[in-house]
């Protein structure tokens, strides 16, 4: 009986070795969504720039507003924004917090990807 029992514990413990492996080395996607936030009634919006576009390509924007505020004027509203690999390589997307009244830049982020052979899109960070 003891037996039957540490053959079964070993069992369990191989499957989720294996199932442990593939969700970690599986872990990359096709797409990838970055979230940008405003306030709403404010006159400034988000717009991108994709540095190279034959690596990497939008796909939709989508709102998600924050249903624990409930509609209230000035709440902040979040875009996300997704976009796929193309082809193997690096690339930055510039996001801009443009004014809706003059077109001056408030803000300005850069996000940098990196698409694998697999087209499988993610950030990275340059080591100096």
């Amino acid at each position: 009986m003891k037996k039957k029992i540490m053959v079964l514990i070993g069992i369990i413990l191989f499957i989720l070795v294996v199932v442990i492996t593939i969700l970690v080395f599986n872990s990359s996607s096709k797409t990838l969504e970055l979230t940008y936030t405003t306030n709403g009634g404010v006159p400034y919006y988000w717009e991108y720039e994709i540095e190279d576009k034959s690596i990497v390509e939008f796909v939709k924007d989508y709102v998600v507003e924050d249903k624990n505020k409930g509609g209230l004027v000035g709440a902040p509203i979040s875009t996300n924004y997704v976009f796929k690999g193309l082809k193997k390589g690096k690339t930055k997307i510039t996001f801009k917090y443009v004014s809706v009244v003059d077109g001056t830049v408030a803000k300005e982020e850069v996000t940098k990807v990196l698409v694998d052979n697999n087209k499988n899109i993610s950030l990275y960070m340059e080591s100096k």
